[in-house]
């Protein structure tokens, strides 16, 4: 049964189901940035400017531009609220909670003030007016 509701949902939607973003999940769980992954795994992931959107995107200060989308990634340097992002794609990683929900896709984009480009939990960006955070096209 749940084949069946999952694959009436991919046929409603525009986006082939590959492409379909994931729902972060309401956990009530304490904040948590811990990676399961050793820092290989912070290179070889595929992405590319395909998302046009550009603005003042992070959603707080000193937000950790990542080499890959592993907390275990090196940061590259940080986002603050007042720099302007823009956004290439978003890619699946690391689980990241903020403030009881977990966001397990993170959005590749460039930091335009600062041109430090890398990968960004979802969690640390701004909402969008169909409630997801983050880039909405997949890499």
């Amino acid at each position: 049964m749940l084949f069946a509701a999952t694959t009436s949902l991919a046929l409603v939607g525009t986006a082939s189901a590959a492409d379909e973003k994931p729902a972060p999940v309401y956990t009530g769980a304490a904040d948590t940035n811990e990676s399961g992954v050793g820092v290989m795994a912070c290179t070889g992931h595929a992405h590319s400017n395909k998302d046009t959107r550009t603005g003042p995107f992070f959603d707080g200060s000193n937000v950790n531009i990542r080499r890959g989308p592993h907390t275990a990634c090196r940061s590259d340097g940080q986002g603050q609220l007042s720099h302007t992002v823009d956004y290439h794609c978003f890619g699946t990683g690391d689980s990241v909670t903020r403030n009881g929900v977990t966001y397990t896709t993170w959005t590749y984009l460039r930091d335009v003030t600062t041109g430090v480009q890398g990968w960004v939990s979802d969690a640390f960006l701004d909402l969008n007016p169909n409630g997801f955070r983050g880039s909405l096209v997949s890499c």
